[in-house]
């Protein structure tokens, strides 16, 4: 394993670090307040991306994409974990590479393209298995109707569609719906949600097979995990970055919060296990530009970087929650704005099965 960078793929850090740093990072507090970029602010930053020449490239080369090596693309994630801004780069989910027919211009050639967002409408309120989820879809003739309430990551804009997650006789189906539907209402009071009632949809909307919704983009789906992982460890160096500064800015009872004993401690664990899980990713990565099988390495970069994710918010919040002024900043309202608790424990409850099953199965 080849522990070097190559001078291109140094260059394009550091380009990608100016603009994080410049571009990304002034929209912050206006995106915590609100919960949204404009589209103009959307716009400005995928110019951006583009001009570097990021975007698409970790799309399959099947699909259009760059096909862009997993080392390389952990690497891009990393410097865009470390901002609180979501950036995109022509990314999609996994399971959308199941379009097939009319659903490949419809939605999957637009979502690459950048002209639609697509947002997965999974996660049910009180409801962390998919087991639980009481979204139905009723077969009716040639159609299907759903009912039931969707929580959302972000508000759905006219123009944006969704991948909507329901049980059917078959078992979990995915559906294929415009924003703007018939019998679909979102709402946002601190927890954006979406409500279906009496939603008719063609059998044409199905995504996949019925009752298969949660295998759907398994091929692609680990080389998301790991990609993932590396943008946890930019999210927590950011969060390193914003304690160690608060710690010696503030002076309390005489003293910076960075001399005490307790700050510093939870400063040392968050760099180790950082450093950790940032070997973890890379030799993960590895293993996928080598074509070996990834699935389990993957899903142990899922869960130590989700667990990392959540060690590192609290410390930082128990930083921040020390002798001083009330910050501006809530460090755990920060980083919920890009990643969602409950997404965070439906991911990592799938991750720990698959390495537990590796483990009985006596994996390494």
């Amino acid at each position: 394993m080849d522990f070097d960078f190559s001078p291109d793929t140094l260059m394009l850090r550091d380009m990608l670090r100016r603009f994080v740093q410049k571009e990304a990072r002034p929209l912050e507090m206006k995106y915590f307040n609100t919960g949204a970029l404009t589209p103009e602010e959307r716009a400005h930053l995928r110019s951006g991306i583009e001009q570097l020449g990021l975007w698409g490239v970790t799309a399959p080369e099947k699909f259009g994409g760059g096909g862009l090596d997993t080392v390389t693309a952990c690497l891009i994630e990393d410097e865009l974990g470390r901002t609180f801004v979501p950036v995109e780069m022509g990314d999609v989910p996994p399971l959308l590479f199941a379009c097939s027919g009319a659903q490949v211009s419809r939605f999957l050639e637009p979502a690459l393209a950048g002209n639609r967002r697509v947002i997965i409408a999974a996660r049910e309120s009180n409801a962390l298995r998919p087991e639980e989820w009481t979204t139905r879809a009723a077969s009716d003739g040639d159609e299907f109707v759903l009912d039931g309430r969707k929580s959302l990551a972000v508000l759905p804009a006219p123009d944006d569609f969704l991948i909507i997650l329901a049980k059917t006789p078959e078992g979990i189906t995915a559906f294929l719906l415009d924003a703007n539907h018939a019998g679909l209402t979102a709402s946002t009071n601190g927890d954006t949600i979406l409500k279906l009632s009496n939603c008719r949809v063609g059998r044409d909307s199905i995504l996949g097979e019925p009752g298969h919704a949660l295998a759907l983009g398994a091929e692609e789906a680990p080389r998301a995990w790991i990609r993932t992982g590396a943008r946890y460890v930019g999210l927590v160096e950011r969060l390193i970055e914003m304690a160690a500064e608060h710690a010696k800015d503030w002076v309390a009872l005489g003293a910076p919060l960075a001399a005490r004993p307790a700050v510093q401690r939870m400063l040392a664990e968050m760099r180790v296990e950082v450093e950790g899980a940032r070997w973890l990713v890379y030799h993960a990565a590895w293993l996928a530009d080598r074509q070996d099988p990834i699935r389990n390495p993957a899903a142990q970069v899922r869960l130590a970087t989700g667990e990392m994710l959540k060690g590192a918010i609290d410390r930082v919040t128990m930083i921040y929650a020390g002798p001083g002024p009330v910050p501006q900043i809530e460090p755990r309202r920060m980083v919920r704005s890009v990643v969602s608790a409950d997404a965070l424990e439906l991911a990592l409850e799938y991750a720990r099965a698959v390495v537990a099953r590796e483990v009985l199965a006596g994996g390494s």
